[in-house]
């Protein structure tokens, strides 16, 4: 008797009797998933190279207080709509909602409150941290290699908070 291939690990038709990839909460396409360890990690990265580029602008003049400001609260706003799934172009799992991982931020980060975007709020708290040690090391305060520690830990730190991990 022949054996039936829905039965058969790693065939094709098992794998079609058991739903659709985007119905599982996996990426639908070419775009990156906000499921994805890497893919969360490269975010954070991207946000904080933006917010130390906000201060290196800043120190060369080309940005006023007030314009760099309100640069890093608009990169605050762009990637928390990232994170919280508000950016087609990335897949959100339905952890990346207001209830699920909006409820989660303002359970870790408790001013996040202070804002009503969790995800905003959470690159902000993220934007004046990193802001901190960059000062702190312009001012002679931290070493290149302690800077460069502080930094990759808030990096990871979010990223970890982001993925639920933390």
């Amino acid at each position: 008797m022949a054996m039936d291939k829905r039965e058969i690990e790693g065939s094709p038709e098992r794998a079609a009797d058991r739903g659709r990839a985007e119905d599982l909460g996996w990426p639908a396409g070419d775009r990156p998933s906000l499921g994805d360890p890497d893919v969360v990690l490269q975010v954070v990265r991207e946000f904080s190279a933006a917010v130390v580029d906000v201060r290196r602008r800043y120190n060369l003049d080309e940005l006023t207080n007030d314009d760099a400001l309100a640069d890093v609260d608009r990169l605050a706003g762009q990637y928390g709509d990232v994170i919280m799934g508000r950016d087609s172009a990335y897949t959100a799992l339905p952890w990346n909602s207001p209830d699920q991982l909006g409820a989660h931020i303002d359970k870790r980060l408790p001013e996040a409150g202070e804002d009503p975007d969790p995800g905003k709020a959470l690159f902000l708290a993220l934007a004046r941290s990193l802001l901190d040690v960059v000062v702190a090391h312009e001012d002679g305060n931290l070493k290149d290699g302690e800077a460069k520690s502080h930094v990759e830990a808030g990096i990871s730190a979010v990223a970890d908070l982001i993925l639920g991990v933390r």
